[in-house]
């Protein structure tokens, strides 16, 4: 999934506030500027950290401290 300016903010804003939920993973793509371009759920972490190609896994506090970050770094450039 691809996330446009929109998609990104209502993923933060979920993030912020709901609780996290325990063992859930995500991975992420950054573009060329280094910024978020896509997120991905990962359902089975536990499978998925075997494969060679396995991302580097994020919990949601992680998650949305990249977010974050990345919401920032947009704000700041724009």
């Amino acid at each position: 999934m691809t996330l446009d300016k929109n998609y990104n903010m209502s993923l933060r804003t979920t993030l912020r506030n709901n609780k996290t939920v325990r063992g859930r993973r995500w991975t992420i793509r950054k573009d060329k500027e280094g910024f978020v371009s896509e997120v991905k759920m990962i359902f089975k972490p536990e499978e998925y950290e075997k494969f060679k190609s396995a991302r580097t896994m994020y919990g949601d506090k992680d998650l949305l401290n990249l977010l974050e970050q990345n919401y920032e770094k947009k704000k700041n450039n724009s």
